[in-house]
């Protein structure tokens, strides 16, 4: 097999184990956050009030799929908008006492579920997807420039 096909094949390979996550995610999920949620409440519980616009990006959504997702964080308590303090004009979303609450048992979850889908690697394993994963995004930055 060449080069090529074996990096598509672990393309497809890197997408299955995506799509397990996603499908082990919705599991047994008695919050009813989705993944998106969950980042965008991780990055507002460690980095304080954002703009939409920020998350939108952090998150890999639209400016309307982050509307979607901040309405419904709204609706359920999590998180609030807020105006800027310089700026009246820029609103900001911030996270509430409910969704930092909400933010421990998330990282319950993603504790468990990455020990459930990584269990079969050992640690020489896992170090050297580490180190794969750390130079493919280190040369990332450089093709971008």
């Amino acid at each position: 097999m060449s080069k090529h096909e074996e990096l598509v094949r672990l393309v497809d390979m890197m997408r299955m184990h995506a799509r397990l996550w996603t499908s082990e995610w919705s599991k047994n999920n008695p919050l009813e956050i989705s993944q998106s949620q969950a980042i965008t409440l991780d990055v507002l519980n460690t980095e304080g009030p954002k703009p939409s616009t920020y998350l939108s990006q952090l998150v890999g959504v639209t400016s309307g799929g982050m509307t979607v997702i901040s309405d419904k964080l709204v609706r359920q308590n999590l998180v609030r908008r807020v105006n800027d303090a310089n700026d009246r004009r820029v609103v900001k979303l911030e996270i509430t006492d409910e969704g930092r609450k909400a933010m421990k048992q998330i990282r319950i979850k993603q504790e468990a579920l990455i020990d459930k889908l990584f269990d079969p690697l050992d640690p020489e394993e896992i170090a050297l997807m580490t180190a794969i994963y750390r130079k493919l995004l280190d040369q990332t930055p450089k093709e971008n420039e």
